[in-house]
């Protein structure tokens, strides 16, 4: 019979010193992903103002990006750098704040901010606020704080849905962008029916009473379903408008626009699988600069250098 091991001679000390120097090796880990991806620490991003960043949209200003709140926070959109210092707080004069879940620019003084988490997929009510973008500086010293009217409150729903809630439940999301060249406002969804998301496109940005999406393509992201795999939860146009970065709990997926209709779905030209006990709960992306930047509910900013390039390994 063996002797365990914290009986054998001097294998205390032993032991000790390995877990310093398993301890030691988890904070260079920690300090390597830090120093890689610029992330922050729970809490900072916002100025402590944000404790569950959610949406993420590069401004028409540069180095100005918009962001929210996941929940319990009121209808404040917040203007912040690329690193999560916070410029400005307006609060949506007219908007309701039930389920903020993303936010896109139109990239000409527009703001779409949405009221699309539908966890149950039992709500009648989602709508996507469209404001005028406040004005912020990047430069600014002092935190810009304000109000907006609301524009136009477009409501709108899944023709596909007839029960509230479905057996399946498919008609979630997390996920806006808008296509400057089509002048169309974009739709991803995120399932718990399936390993799946639909492309939708809002036919009318005007009317006052809800109106159908219309689907456009469809795409299994996959992912380990035990690990919040299946799951979009951000999404946004390269500012050339030539790439979709299509961001889950699990990869980012970028996708090179059609070359004929709107199915953005269609070509993938590069996917990037994540660590996800690094980037954890994945929830926001947008581009800056040739790079694509990603927050997550922790408060996290994660940066990939070059999201057209594949890559060995899991990210980071």
């Amino acid at each position: 019979m063996s002797d365990s091991p914290d009986s054998r001679p001097g294998s205390r000390g032993l032991i000790v010193r390995r877990v310093v120097l398993a301890v030691a090796l988890a904070a260079l880990a920690v300090a390597a992903v830090m120093a890689l991806t610029g992330t922050l620490g729970g809490g900072d991003y916002g100025g402590g103002r944000l404790p569950e960043p959610s949406g993420l949209a590069a401004g028409s200003a540069p180095s100005v990006y918009w962001t929210h709140n996941d929940s319990g926070d009121g209808p404040t959109i917040y203007a912040v750098t690329v690193d999560g210092r916070l410029l400005g707080a307006f609060r949506l004069l007219g908007a309701d704040a039930k389920d903020w879940e993303a936010i896109a620019s139109d990239g000409a003084g527009r703001l779409y901010v949405g009221d699309i988490g539908n966890n149950a997929n039992a709500r009648r009510d989602l709508t996507v606020y469209r404001i005028a973008e406040p004005s912020v500086s990047p430069d600014a010293q002092t935190i810009v704080e304000g109000e907006v009217p609301v524009e136009r409150a477009i409501r709108f729903h899944y023709p596909e849905q007839t029960a509230f809630p479905p057996r399946a439940r498919n008609f979630d999301a997390e996920a806006l962008f808008w296509d400057a060249r089509a002048r169309a406002l974009y739709l991803l969804t995120k399932h718990r029916g399936d390993m799946a998301t639909v492309l939708y496109r809002f036919d009318d940005l005007e009317s006052t009473a809800s109106t159908p999406l219309s689907a456009r393509g469809r795409f299994v992201v996959g992912g380990d379903p035990d690990n919040y795999g299946g799951m979009v939860t951000g999404a946004e146009l390269s500012p050339d408008g030539r790439f979709l970065a299509v961001l889950t709990y699990h990869a980012l997926f970028i996708f090179e626009r059609p070359a004929e209709g709107d199915d953005w779905l269609g070509e993938l030209r590069n996917r990037i699988d994540f660590d996800q006990s690094a980037t954890i709960q994945a929830e926001a992306v947008a581009w800056h600069d040739g790079a694509v930047v990603f927050t997550n509910e922790q408060g996290g900013v994660f940066r990939i250098d070059d999201p057209l390039t594949p890559r060995e390994g899991d990210f980071p």
